[in-house]
């Protein structure tokens, strides 16, 4: 990372609306409740605004048979096993409840016991977050391959990666490439809040245009199997 890529982390500010240093969230939107369970990690990437401090929330009452958890490392909870255990007896007027991780599961702390709980407790789309460089694809293979073997279909899985990052276009298309091979999908993802936020940092405005359209296309070829368009 050169001189002038550090001084850009440097003035990086957090996303306007984010939870941190506020009281735990859990809100209900429509037929979805929002929540989050846990708050830091220990990685502690430049590109993450996650604070260093690790706290475990207490799981809040369910109030919607769909939720989704916004915790940016569910897998961090200490307990964890155990919560996503108690969250597949959760029920809302005697039907079941189902769980979405927005923001993905680390692939290192993933292991098949965990994968099999996920499935069992009802949680959909599992995401797994690629941020680290092309050469951990044999660490994602593996931890597609749990979810493979805890019931979960390749197309139902999808990856993150980092963009606009110092990780290269070059190398994320690598990445992109090994996900057709994998038959699974892609949430390309700026480090700095999404899209809505993006300004042009470490790629140009025409790679985060061209890259965003060949995410969407890879997608789209996973879902439906040919080009729709």
């Amino acid at each position: 990372m050169n001189a002038s890529q550090l001084r850009l982390i440097k003035k990086k500010k957090p996303i306007l609306g984010v939870t941190y240093g506020k009281p735990q969230y859990n809100r209900v939107v429509g037929y979805t409740q929002r929540i989050e369970t846990h708050r830091g990690c220990r990685w502690q990437h430049p590109y993450c605004y996650e604070p260093k401090e690790m706290i475990d929330f207490p799981i809040p009452e369910i109030k919607r048979n769909k939720v989704q958890i916004l915790d940016m490392n569910f897998l961090f909870r200490e307990n964890r096993l155990e919560t996503i255990k108690d969250l597949g007896k959760r029920r809302v007027n005697g039907k079941l409840v189902y769980y979405e991780c927005v923001c993905g599961f680390d692939f290192r702390l993933l292991t098949l016991e965990i994968a099999k709980a996920l499935k069992k407790a009802r949680f959909v789309k599992p995401r797994l977050a690629w941020d680290g460089s092309f050469a951990d694809q044999y660490k994602i293979k593996d931890a597609i391959n749990m979810l493979k073997k805890a019931g979960y279909k390749p197309n139902d899985i999808m990856l993150f990666m980092i963009v606009n990052w110092a990780i290269p276009r070059s190398e994320c298309e690598r990445k992109l490439d090994l996900m057709k091979v994998w038959n699974v999908k892609v949430c390309d993802c700026c480090y700095d809040g999404g899209y809505a936020h993006c300004t042009p940092d470490y790629w140009t405005g025409k790679d985060l245009v061209e890259f965003r359209a060949k995410c969407r296309k890879h997608n789209q070829l996973v879902n439906f199997g040919v080009d729709p368009e």
